[in-house]
């Protein structure tokens, strides 16, 4: 059994980041319109950078190269920490001795599928308002009737759940769209029906984790349950295609045909665990949970009051965006603001859940 030295405390407790900043706070980093970067100074960093992240190179020539791209980004970020229009800070982490190439193709994966491109061509020629973008995706609330219906009594783990739960949910927060709360701020969070923060790794996932969280909390919200069940990823990797390819990227039109094909079931997470790969489709020993009938709707480009009233009232979304630019491979905390984010759908390439929305009092700046 190994033992847990001081430094091993200290490098689990210490984020990358702090300790940067614990040089700029000493002086020994300075900004005078220039960054002054030493060379102790950065190998004390670099030798952080490693131990933290267990990094092994396979030679000196390529811990070169990576400890020139550590430097270049660690410059970046102080640079742009300190200016002070900044609405957020940047931080640096475990992707920082990667290329930007690099990250993005460990940690993005949508691929549009062809079908929802036709649909954005089709509506862009009928109608500039009334453009789709293929990476909205809601329940909505009229359709609880129906949910209902294909809800009846479900059983899980002992646990059983009835017609009314569902109503009764929806009963005690009739009010959620009433326009002071849309205006303050919604999170989906407080209401228990969220799962936790699951990392795709060094795979092409995120259309397959933005649609489990989907649906784990569109489950827990249907079931009016106090736990998520957290859903499978990697059934949704090693099962679906016909637009999705695995660790290669995917969309949330092909995962959801590929549900709906097989009665709305999907395997729990416990029973079909992630494994950051694509592996051969598993059919047996798992265990899957009834979704019932999936209604989805597309929300306007760039329609914000519609995407916060879909999102209040009727759960968690899957949403896409343009993850191109480099201050996503950094962002710590703020509100993240870019001017050059697009919403083409051609070119979006990262898919999340989206749970609330608010307003940072401090920055006097909406999220």
């Amino acid at each position: 059994m190994g033992l847990c030295t001081a430094r091993d405390k200290f490098l689990g407790r210490t984020s990358l980041q702090n300790y940067v900043d614990s040089f700029v706070n000493t002086g020994e980093l300075k900004y005078q319109g220039v960054l002054s970067l030493n060379n102790t100074v950065l190998r004390k960093i670099w030798s952080f950078f490693k131990a933290k992240y267990r990094r092994l190179y396979s030679s000196t020539g390529e811990e070169r190269t990576r400890l020139r791209l550590f430097r270049d980004h660690l410059i970046y970020v102080l640079k742009s920490n300190l200016k002070k229009i900044r609405t957020y800070r940047l931080g640096l982490n475990e992707f920082s001795d990667l290329t930007l190439a690099e990250f993005r193709a460990l940690k993005t994966g949508l691929k549009i599928s062809r079908s929802s491109r036709r649909d954005f061509i089709e509506d862009d020629s009928n109608d500039d308002e009334l453009q789709r973008s293929s990476s909205k995706l809601y329940q909505r609330y009229y359709h609880a009737r129906r949910l209902k219906r294909n809800l009846k009594t479900r059983q899980y783990k002992d646990r059983q759940f009835f017609d009314d739960g569902f109503e009764q949910f929806f009963n005690r927060d009739n009010d959620n769209n009433n326009t002071d709360q849309q205006s303050n701020g919604f999170d989906w969070r407080i209401k228990n029906v969220v799962g936790p923060i699951r990392s795709q790794g060094q795979c092409g996932s995120c259309y397959a984790f933005a649609m489990a969280a989907v649906f784990e909390s569109l489950y827990a919200i249907k079931t009016n349950s106090q736990n998520v069940i957290q859903l499978s990823p990697q059934q949704i990797v090693d099962c679906s295609s016909d637009g999705n390819f695995g660790c290669n990227g995917g969309d949330f039109l092909p995962t959801v045909n590929y549900l709906s094909a097989k009665g709305g079931k999907i395997a729990t997470e416990a029973s079909y665990p992630y494994g950051v790969k694509e592996d051969s489709c598993r059919k047996n020993d798992i265990n899957e949970i009834e979704l019932g009938q999936v209604e989805y709707e597309e929300i306007p480009v760039g329609d914000e009051q519609k995407l916060a009233e879909a999102l209040t009232n009727n759960g968690p979304m899957y949403i896409a965006f343009d993850a191109m630019h480099k201050d996503f491979m950094y962002y710590q905390s703020g509100v993240l603001e870019i001017d050059s984010c697009r919403n083409d759908p051609y070119i979006l390439s990262h898919a999340m859940t989206l749970v609330g929305y608010g307003y940072d009092e401090e920055l006097q700046k909406p999220y």
